[in-house]
């Protein structure tokens, strides 16, 4: 799913989503959401390498009103389509054309709260370097804009991130196989922040394990282990969060899951669930967590479309109302 136009394009914090530091940040950091995306939290994607398989299952199992789109027109030529609903009724909007070139991918896509985004994504002007570039524009003119850049270096991938909004990021990611050729130790760190002002820090390591097939075919049965830990900027009423993270994959589409987290406001959340196949192409897929959240998920998956059911129950006694959600993606 593409990232929201206010943040990809850098736009200011109170334009973008609540996040650890956002509306419960206070007064103090007023100032710094005028100059983009709160310094408690970054503006751009970090480590989104980590925790894959959890992350697609906790989306899975939290309900949402969403459907996708995309096709291809003919060579080098799609059109994509979004649609959202938010549980206080606003919805969302965004479509575009992706056309590829010998300089990279080009995207221009139109939103429905009047923003047009335009992106080259993937130019290559060196065989090692790698950028992407992103505008936004509304009526009044120029709304936003970001880029990023991926060094691929004898020592892993270095990701450099620079917005309008005058955040910058830093990332280094840095794989290594210790044990053989059936395992994978990935070392992630993160830093953001404005010019003079650090931000804050965040740092991740995964081990997977994959069982080795006799025939040599690609291994369905697969463990996970994530750990990380972010620490917030020096003075923020956030403090040092972090989670540790296990995924066994047990082939056929059934896995394990469970995750324990200490959130930014000290709040000590344990999950656990996992998914199993009861058809072909037809998943069950379940989370409860210690916080009384109850989720369960039906996902139908054929050659061009994938549909996702969802439904939420909080079981404490003070609980909201269930919420319910349906996602589909259609590509073709």
């Amino acid at each position: 799913m593409a990232d929201a136009p206010a943040m990809a394009a850098g736009m200011t914090g109170a334009e973008a989503p609540d996040g650890p530091g956002g509306a419960g940040a206070g007064g103090a950091a007023a100032e710094e959401q005028m100059m983009g995306p709160p310094l408690d939290e970054p503006g751009f994607p970090s480590l989104p390498m980590f925790k894959g398989e959890l992350n697609e299952w906790i989306n899975a199992t939290t309900p949402q009103r969403l459907a996708m789109v995309s096709l291809g027109l003919r060579e080098g030529l799609g059109l994509s389509g979004m649609g959202m609903l938010a549980d206080d009724g606003n919805g969302m909007l965004q479509s575009g054309l992706t056309y590829g070139t010998r300089f990279g991918a080009l995207k221009a896509e139109v939103v429905s709260q009047g923003v047009l985004q335009t992106t080259l994504e993937g130019f290559m002007p060196l065989p090692f370097l790698q950028l992407t570039t992103q505008l936004a524009f509304m009526p009044q003119g120029l709304a936003g804009g970001a880029m990023q850049s991926v060094l691929m270096s004898p020592i892993g991938a270095i990701i450099g991130s620079a917005n309008l909004g005058g955040q910058l990021s830093a990332e280094l990611l840095l794989p290594l196989q210790p044990f053989g050729e059936d395992s994978q130790l990935l070392l992630g760190a993160n830093a953001w922040g404005l010019p003079g002002a650090w931000g804050g820090s965040k740092f991740a390591v995964e081990y997977t394990q994959a069982e080795p097939t006799a025939d040599g075919s690609m291994p369905t049965r697969i463990g996970t282990v994530t750990a990380e830990v972010t620490r917030p900027r020096a003075g923020s009423p956030n403090g040092v969060s972090g989670s540790l993270s296990a995924c066994q994959q047990l082939g056929g589409g059934d896995a394990l899951n469970a995750t324990f987290e200490v959130t930014p406001r000290g709040e000590r959340v344990l999950s656990m669930g996992g998914s199993k196949q009861v058809a072909r192409g037809v998943r069950l897929r379940g989370r409860t967590a210690s916080n009384g959240l109850l989720a369960l998920a039906l996902q139908m998956e054929r050659e061009a479309a994938q549909l996702t059911v969802a439904a939420e129950v909080d079981t404490t006694p003070a609980g909201r109302p269930p919420r319910f959600g349906a996602t589909l993606m259609f590509n073709r």
